[in-house]
Protein backbone atom coordinates (compact mmCIF):
# COMPACT_ATOMS: atom_id res chain seq x y z
CA UNK A 1 0.00 0.00 0.00
CA UNK A 2 1.60 3.26 -0.63
CA UNK A 3 2.11 6.02 1.62
CA UNK A 4 -0.50 8.42 -0.02
CA UNK A 5 -3.33 5.77 0.47
CA UNK A 6 -2.37 4.90 4.43
CA UNK A 7 -2.19 8.14 5.16
CA UNK A 8 -5.87 9.10 3.38
CA UNK A 9 -6.80 6.35 5.37
CA UNK A 10 -5.81 7.16 8.62
CA UNK A 11 -7.50 10.37 8.42
CA UNK A 12 -10.43 8.70 7.78
CA UNK A 13 -10.40 7.18 11.14
CA UNK A 14 -9.63 10.20 12.99
CA UNK A 15 -12.56 12.06 14.32
CA UNK A 16 -12.86 15.98 13.75
CA UNK A 17 -11.45 17.20 16.83
CA UNK A 18 -14.05 19.77 18.87
CA UNK A 19 -12.81 23.57 19.67
CA UNK A 20 -14.09 24.20 23.41
CA UNK A 21 -15.87 27.64 23.37
CA UNK A 22 -15.29 29.61 26.18
CA UNK A 23 -18.52 31.46 25.99
CA UNK A 24 -20.20 28.35 27.39
CA UNK A 25 -18.22 28.99 30.76
CA UNK A 26 -18.58 32.57 30.89
CA UNK A 27 -22.43 32.19 31.23
CA UNK A 28 -22.50 30.11 34.20
CA UNK A 29 -20.14 32.33 35.49
CA UNK A 30 -21.49 35.34 34.76
CA UNK A 31 -25.00 33.96 36.23
CA UNK A 32 -23.54 32.74 39.56
CA UNK A 33 -22.13 36.26 39.81
CA UNK A 34 -25.12 38.14 39.06
CA UNK A 35 -27.19 35.77 41.83
CA UNK A 36 -24.52 36.25 44.32
CA UNK A 37 -24.65 40.17 44.34
CA UNK A 38 -28.06 40.04 43.66
CA UNK A 39 -28.14 38.38 47.25
CA UNK A 40 -25.05 39.87 49.46
CA UNK A 41 -25.16 43.43 47.45
CA UNK A 42 -28.39 44.16 49.06
CA UNK A 43 -27.24 43.12 52.47
CA UNK A 44 -24.01 45.04 51.97
CA UNK A 45 -25.92 47.66 51.59
CA UNK A 46 -28.30 47.71 54.20
CA UNK A 47 -25.10 46.55 56.49
CA UNK A 48 -23.45 49.89 55.51
CA UNK A 49 -26.58 51.62 56.71
CA UNK A 50 -26.71 50.05 59.56
CA UNK A 51 -23.19 50.57 60.59
CA UNK A 52 -23.88 54.55 60.17
CA UNK A 53 -26.44 54.79 62.59
CA UNK A 54 -23.91 53.69 65.06
CA UNK A 55 -24.28 49.53 65.72
CA UNK A 56 -21.19 47.42 64.81
CA UNK A 57 -20.85 44.49 62.38
CA UNK A 58 -21.49 41.61 65.08
CA UNK A 59 -24.61 44.24 65.72
CA UNK A 60 -25.66 44.42 62.06
CA UNK A 61 -25.67 40.85 61.55
CA UNK A 62 -27.38 40.52 64.79
CA UNK A 63 -30.28 42.97 63.18
CA UNK A 64 -30.01 40.74 60.40
CA UNK A 65 -30.36 37.90 62.02
CA UNK A 66 -33.39 38.62 64.21
CA UNK A 67 -35.10 40.73 60.72
CA UNK A 68 -35.49 43.92 62.05
CA UNK A 69 -33.13 45.75 59.54
CA UNK A 70 -36.03 47.38 57.65
CA UNK A 71 -37.81 49.01 60.60
CA UNK A 72 -34.23 50.12 61.96
CA UNK A 73 -33.39 51.87 58.55
CA UNK A 74 -36.99 53.03 58.49
CA UNK A 75 -37.51 54.78 62.13
CA UNK A 76 -33.86 55.15 62.42
CA UNK A 77 -33.64 53.80 66.13
CA UNK A 78 -30.50 53.51 67.12
CA UNK A 79 -29.24 53.60 71.25
CA UNK A 80 -26.62 51.69 73.30
CA UNK A 81 -29.81 50.43 75.10
CA UNK A 82 -31.28 48.63 72.03
CA UNK A 83 -28.06 47.76 70.87
CA UNK A 84 -27.19 45.87 73.66
CA UNK A 85 -31.14 43.89 73.89
CA UNK A 86 -30.39 43.09 70.38
CA UNK A 87 -27.17 41.77 70.88
CA UNK A 88 -28.48 39.88 73.69
CA UNK A 89 -31.52 38.45 71.90
CA UNK A 90 -33.34 39.80 74.51
CA UNK A 91 -35.41 43.01 72.20
CA UNK A 92 -39.27 43.02 72.18
CA UNK A 93 -39.57 43.58 68.36
CA UNK A 94 -42.96 45.40 69.34
CA UNK A 95 -41.11 48.19 71.52
CA UNK A 96 -38.18 49.10 69.46
CA UNK A 97 -38.83 52.85 69.98
CA UNK A 98 -38.89 52.27 73.93
CA UNK A 99 -35.56 50.77 73.82
CA UNK A 100 -34.33 53.49 70.95
CA UNK A 101 -35.20 55.99 73.07
CA UNK A 102 -34.27 55.29 76.97
CA UNK A 103 -31.07 54.39 78.57
CA UNK A 104 -29.28 51.26 78.69
CA UNK A 105 -29.77 50.98 82.75
CA UNK A 106 -33.43 50.94 82.30
CA UNK A 107 -34.29 47.76 82.75
CA UNK A 108 -38.37 46.86 81.07
CA UNK A 109 -40.37 43.93 82.23
CA UNK A 110 -44.13 43.38 80.85
CA UNK A 111 -45.68 45.62 83.19
CA UNK A 112 -44.02 48.89 81.37
CA UNK A 113 -44.47 47.42 77.88
CA UNK A 114 -48.38 47.09 78.82
CA UNK A 115 -48.02 50.92 80.56
CA UNK A 116 -46.06 52.01 76.92
CA UNK A 117 -49.28 50.45 74.76
CA UNK A 118 -52.01 52.57 77.39
CA UNK A 119 -49.99 55.60 77.01
CA UNK A 120 -50.01 55.46 73.27
CA UNK A 121 -53.43 54.41 72.96
CA UNK A 122 -54.01 57.99 75.56
CA UNK A 123 -52.60 59.77 72.97
CA UNK A 124 -49.30 60.60 73.91
CA UNK A 125 -46.19 60.51 71.85
CA UNK A 126 -43.15 59.00 71.32
CA UNK A 127 -40.86 61.88 72.58
CA UNK A 128 -43.65 62.39 75.59
CA UNK A 129 -42.86 58.49 76.18
CA UNK A 130 -39.32 58.65 76.10
CA UNK A 131 -38.97 61.27 78.21
CA UNK A 132 -41.79 59.88 81.04
CA UNK A 133 -39.86 56.27 80.89
CA UNK A 134 -36.30 57.83 81.17
CA UNK A 135 -37.15 59.92 84.44
CA UNK A 136 -39.31 58.84 86.34
CA UNK A 137 -40.44 55.01 87.87
CA UNK A 138 -43.89 52.78 86.79
CA UNK A 139 -45.50 53.49 89.99
CA UNK A 140 -44.98 57.28 89.58
CA UNK A 141 -46.48 57.16 85.75
CA UNK A 142 -49.81 55.00 86.78
CA UNK A 143 -51.74 58.17 88.06
CA UNK A 144 -50.88 59.87 84.44
CA UNK A 145 -53.66 57.01 83.26
CA UNK A 146 -56.35 58.43 85.54
CA UNK A 147 -55.52 62.35 85.17
CA UNK A 148 -55.84 64.77 82.10
CA UNK A 149 -53.93 64.38 78.90
CA UNK A 150 -50.65 66.45 80.05
CA UNK A 151 -49.92 68.17 76.80
CA UNK A 152 -46.55 68.97 78.02
CA UNK A 153 -45.42 66.13 80.38
CA UNK A 154 -42.36 67.74 81.85
CA UNK A 155 -44.47 69.79 84.11
CA UNK A 156 -45.51 66.56 85.80
CA UNK A 157 -42.28 65.15 85.75
CA UNK A 158 -40.62 68.19 87.45
CA UNK A 159 -43.61 67.73 90.20
CA UNK A 160 -43.23 63.94 90.64
CA UNK A 161 -39.39 64.68 91.35
CA UNK A 162 -39.95 67.35 93.68
CA UNK A 163 -42.29 65.80 95.74
CA UNK A 164 -40.59 61.96 95.94
CA UNK A 165 -39.39 62.95 99.54
CA UNK A 166 -42.65 63.61 101.06
CA UNK A 167 -44.29 60.73 98.76
CA UNK A 168 -41.45 58.07 100.04
CA UNK A 169 -43.78 56.18 102.84
CA UNK A 170 -46.44 55.12 99.72
CA UNK A 171 -48.60 58.54 99.43
CA UNK A 172 -48.58 60.03 96.08
CA UNK A 173 -48.74 63.90 96.70
CA UNK A 174 -48.62 66.42 94.03
CA UNK A 175 -48.29 70.03 93.97
CA UNK A 176 -50.48 70.64 90.69
CA UNK A 177 -53.66 69.65 90.07
CA UNK A 178 -53.32 67.27 86.85
CA UNK A 179 -57.50 66.63 86.60
CA UNK A 180 -60.34 69.12 86.18
CA UNK A 181 -63.13 66.84 87.47
CA UNK A 182 -65.81 65.84 84.97
CA UNK A 183 -64.05 67.30 82.00
CA UNK A 184 -62.86 63.94 80.36
CA UNK A 185 -66.17 62.24 80.75
CA UNK A 186 -66.85 58.45 80.18
CA UNK A 187 -69.99 56.23 80.37
CA UNK A 188 -68.88 53.17 82.66
CA UNK A 189 -67.74 50.38 80.19
CA UNK A 190 -70.57 47.88 82.12
CA UNK A 191 -72.59 49.00 84.79
CA UNK A 192 -73.80 45.98 86.12
CA UNK A 193 -70.47 44.41 85.80
CA UNK A 194 -68.87 43.90 89.54
CA UNK A 195 -65.57 45.65 88.50
CA UNK A 196 -67.33 48.52 87.21
CA UNK A 197 -65.95 51.45 87.38
CA UNK A 198 -67.22 55.08 89.17
CA UNK A 199 -64.94 58.42 89.48
CA UNK A 200 -64.10 61.90 88.38
CA UNK A 201 -64.47 60.07 84.96
CA UNK A 202 -66.55 57.24 84.60
CA UNK A 203 -70.19 57.68 85.21
CA UNK A 204 -73.55 55.74 85.61
CA UNK A 205 -76.78 56.54 83.50
CA UNK A 206 -79.34 58.76 85.68
CA UNK A 207 -82.17 55.67 85.31
CA UNK A 208 -79.48 53.15 86.74
CA UNK A 209 -80.65 51.13 89.42
CA UNK A 210 -78.98 47.72 90.01
CA UNK A 211 -81.30 45.08 89.40
CA UNK A 212 -80.61 42.65 92.31
CA UNK A 213 -80.16 45.04 95.17
CA UNK A 214 -80.59 43.60 98.59
CA UNK A 215 -81.58 44.70 101.86
CA UNK A 216 -78.65 43.60 104.49
CA UNK A 217 -79.39 42.07 107.82
CA UNK A 218 -80.00 44.36 110.29
CA UNK A 219 -77.86 42.17 112.58
CA UNK A 220 -74.61 44.15 110.79
CA UNK A 221 -76.14 46.86 109.39
CA UNK A 222 -78.17 50.06 110.16
CA UNK A 223 -81.53 50.02 109.10
CA UNK A 224 -82.61 50.19 105.24
CA UNK A 225 -78.97 49.19 104.38
CA UNK A 226 -79.06 48.19 100.47
CA UNK A 227 -76.22 45.94 98.55
CA UNK A 228 -76.25 44.79 95.50
CA UNK A 229 -77.16 40.55 96.17
CA UNK A 230 -73.01 39.62 95.77
CA UNK A 231 -71.70 42.01 98.37
CA UNK A 232 -74.50 42.21 100.36
CA UNK A 233 -73.82 38.47 101.15
CA UNK A 234 -69.83 39.30 101.06
CA UNK A 235 -70.40 42.10 103.57
CA UNK A 236 -72.99 40.11 106.35
CA UNK A 237 -69.63 37.03 105.99
CA UNK A 238 -67.18 39.55 106.90
CA UNK A 239 -68.85 41.13 109.42
CA UNK A 240 -69.85 37.62 111.21
CA UNK A 241 -66.36 36.25 110.63
CA UNK A 242 -64.93 39.43 112.08
CA UNK A 243 -66.54 39.52 115.27
CA UNK A 244 -65.76 36.06 115.80
CA UNK A 245 -62.44 36.82 115.90
CA UNK A 246 -63.16 39.39 118.43
CA UNK A 247 -63.55 42.89 116.13
CA UNK A 248 -66.62 44.05 115.83
CA UNK A 249 -67.84 46.80 112.93
CA UNK A 250 -71.18 46.75 111.17
CA UNK A 251 -72.39 48.80 108.03
CA UNK A 252 -73.19 52.48 108.30
CA UNK A 253 -74.11 53.51 104.41
CA UNK A 254 -74.60 51.30 101.37
CA UNK A 255 -76.62 52.67 98.20
CA UNK A 256 -77.61 55.75 97.28
CA UNK A 257 -79.69 56.25 94.46
CA UNK A 258 -78.96 59.24 91.61
CA UNK A 259 -81.63 61.95 93.01
CA UNK A 260 -80.24 61.33 96.54
CA UNK A 261 -76.69 61.87 95.78
CA UNK A 262 -78.17 64.98 93.85
CA UNK A 263 -79.38 66.35 96.53
CA UNK A 264 -76.58 65.84 98.71
CA UNK A 265 -74.28 67.44 96.29
CA UNK A 266 -75.84 70.48 96.48
CA UNK A 267 -76.47 70.51 99.80
CA UNK A 268 -72.40 70.42 100.07
CA UNK A 269 -71.75 72.87 97.69
CA UNK A 270 -73.75 75.17 98.68
CA UNK A 271 -72.86 74.61 102.06
CA UNK A 272 -69.02 73.84 101.97
CA UNK A 273 -68.25 74.82 98.16
CA UNK A 274 -67.85 72.50 95.05
CA UNK A 275 -64.49 71.10 95.89
CA UNK A 276 -65.51 70.04 99.43
CA UNK A 277 -68.73 68.84 97.58
CA UNK A 278 -66.38 66.66 95.00
CA UNK A 279 -64.23 65.20 97.58
CA UNK A 280 -67.01 64.14 99.87
CA UNK A 281 -69.35 62.70 97.25
CA UNK A 282 -69.07 63.64 93.66
CA UNK A 283 -71.80 64.26 91.36
CA UNK A 284 -74.68 62.65 90.78
CA UNK A 285 -73.61 59.97 88.42
CA UNK A 286 -69.81 60.05 89.47
CA UNK A 287 -70.60 58.73 92.86
CA UNK A 288 -69.66 55.14 93.96
CA UNK A 289 -73.14 54.36 96.47
CA UNK A 290 -75.12 54.07 93.15
CA UNK A 291 -73.77 51.31 92.08
CA UNK A 292 -74.54 48.76 95.23
CA UNK A 293 -71.48 47.61 95.51
CA UNK A 294 -69.40 50.17 98.29
CA UNK A 295 -70.42 50.34 101.98
CA UNK A 296 -69.55 52.40 105.01
CA UNK A 297 -68.19 50.56 108.17
CA UNK A 298 -68.45 51.92 111.44
CA UNK A 299 -66.67 50.02 114.90
CA UNK A 300 -69.51 49.01 116.88
CA UNK A 301 -67.40 49.80 120.56
CA UNK A 302 -64.26 51.92 119.13
CA UNK A 303 -65.14 55.15 119.54
CA UNK A 304 -61.93 56.70 117.47
CA UNK A 305 -63.28 59.75 115.27
CA UNK A 306 -60.49 58.51 112.92
CA UNK A 307 -61.98 54.90 111.56
CA UNK A 308 -57.96 54.29 110.49
CA UNK A 309 -56.88 54.36 114.37
CA UNK A 310 -59.42 51.48 115.09
CA UNK A 311 -58.10 47.98 115.79
CA UNK A 312 -60.95 46.87 113.12
CA UNK A 313 -59.26 48.99 110.61
CA UNK A 314 -56.46 46.71 111.41
CA UNK A 315 -58.09 43.70 110.62
CA UNK A 316 -59.92 44.78 107.85
CA UNK A 317 -56.15 45.94 106.60
CA UNK A 318 -55.30 42.51 106.45
CA UNK A 319 -58.50 40.34 105.74
CA UNK A 320 -61.24 42.56 103.87
CA UNK A 321 -59.54 41.26 100.50
CA UNK A 322 -60.40 37.97 101.42
CA UNK A 323 -64.35 38.58 101.24
CA UNK A 324 -63.86 40.57 98.16
CA UNK A 325 -63.72 44.36 99.46
CA UNK A 326 -60.70 46.85 99.22
CA UNK A 327 -59.94 50.42 100.71
CA UNK A 328 -61.29 52.34 97.85
CA UNK A 329 -60.31 55.90 98.98
CA UNK A 330 -56.82 55.13 100.62
CA UNK A 331 -54.69 57.98 102.60
CA UNK A 332 -52.65 59.84 100.57
CA UNK A 333 -53.75 58.56 97.27
CA UNK A 334 -56.31 61.64 96.67
CA UNK A 335 -54.54 63.11 93.82
CA UNK A 336 -55.05 59.74 92.51
CA UNK A 337 -58.76 58.89 93.42
CA UNK A 338 -60.39 62.53 93.34
CA UNK A 339 -62.20 61.90 96.34
CA UNK A 340 -61.24 62.20 100.25
CA UNK A 341 -59.05 59.70 101.93
CA UNK A 342 -61.97 57.76 104.15
CA UNK A 343 -59.83 54.22 105.88
CA UNK A 344 -64.16 52.98 106.55
CA UNK A 345 -65.10 53.23 102.85
CA UNK A 346 -64.79 49.77 101.24
CA UNK A 347 -65.89 48.55 97.41
CA UNK A 348 -66.33 45.22 96.93
CA UNK A 349 -64.99 43.41 93.32
CA UNK A 350 -65.21 39.81 94.37
CA UNK A 351 -62.52 38.49 95.88
CA UNK A 352 -60.11 37.27 93.40
CA UNK A 353 -60.03 40.82 91.70
CA UNK A 354 -59.66 42.44 95.66
CA UNK A 355 -56.91 40.67 96.19
CA UNK A 356 -55.14 41.77 92.72
CA UNK A 357 -55.55 45.23 93.65
CA UNK A 358 -54.14 44.97 97.18
CA UNK A 359 -50.99 43.17 96.40
CA UNK A 360 -50.35 45.50 93.67
CA UNK A 361 -50.19 48.61 95.25
CA UNK A 362 -52.34 50.59 92.78
CA UNK A 363 -55.42 52.70 93.85
CA UNK A 364 -58.31 50.99 92.19
CA UNK A 365 -58.64 53.51 89.30
CA UNK A 366 -55.01 52.85 88.57
CA UNK A 367 -55.71 49.40 88.66
CA UNK A 368 -59.00 49.31 86.28
CA UNK A 369 -57.43 51.70 83.85
CA UNK A 370 -53.75 49.55 83.45
CA UNK A 371 -55.54 46.05 83.40
CA UNK A 372 -59.06 45.98 82.58
CA UNK A 373 -60.30 49.52 80.67
CA UNK A 374 -61.07 48.76 77.14
CA UNK A 375 -58.93 50.60 74.08
CA UNK A 376 -59.57 53.23 71.98
CA UNK A 377 -57.35 51.99 69.67
CA UNK A 378 -57.19 48.15 68.78
CA UNK A 379 -53.48 48.79 67.33
CA UNK A 380 -52.63 49.18 70.52
CA UNK A 381 -54.61 46.34 71.99
CA UNK A 382 -51.86 44.14 73.00
CA UNK A 383 -51.73 39.90 73.41
CA UNK A 384 -53.82 38.72 76.45
CA UNK A 385 -50.10 37.22 77.15
CA UNK A 386 -49.10 40.27 78.32
CA UNK A 387 -51.68 41.58 80.67
CA UNK A 388 -51.97 38.19 82.13
CA UNK A 389 -48.56 38.37 82.94
CA UNK A 390 -48.63 42.02 83.75
CA UNK A 391 -51.04 41.18 87.12
CA UNK A 392 -48.43 38.50 88.28
CA UNK A 393 -45.88 40.74 87.79
CA UNK A 394 -47.19 43.81 89.97
CA UNK A 395 -48.83 41.17 92.03
CA UNK A 396 -45.65 39.75 93.23
CA UNK A 397 -47.08 35.94 91.74
CA UNK A 398 -44.43 35.63 89.46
Amino acid sequence: MSEKTKNANTAKKRKPKRRFRKSLLIIPLLIAIGVFIAIKAPRAFSDSKIRQLGYTQQEADAIAEQKLTDVILEKQYYSRHLADEILKGTVRKDYLALYAGTEPTREFTDKDFLLYRRFLDYGYEEDQLMNLFNSLKFSEMTPLLVMDYQWNEQFYIDDVIECREQNAGGSFILGTEYRQNYKMKYPAEDPESIDVLVNKNWYLPADYRPADLKEDSTEYAVDGIRLRKEAADAALKMCREALNEGFAFFVSGSYVDYVSIQKTYDHYVKTEGDYFADMQVGKPGFSEFQTGLSVSLAATYEKYEDFRETECYEWLSENSADYGFIERYPYGKEDITGCAEDAGYYRYLGKELAKNVRDSGLTYDEYYCLILKGWDDDANRPNESLIENTVSEITHRN
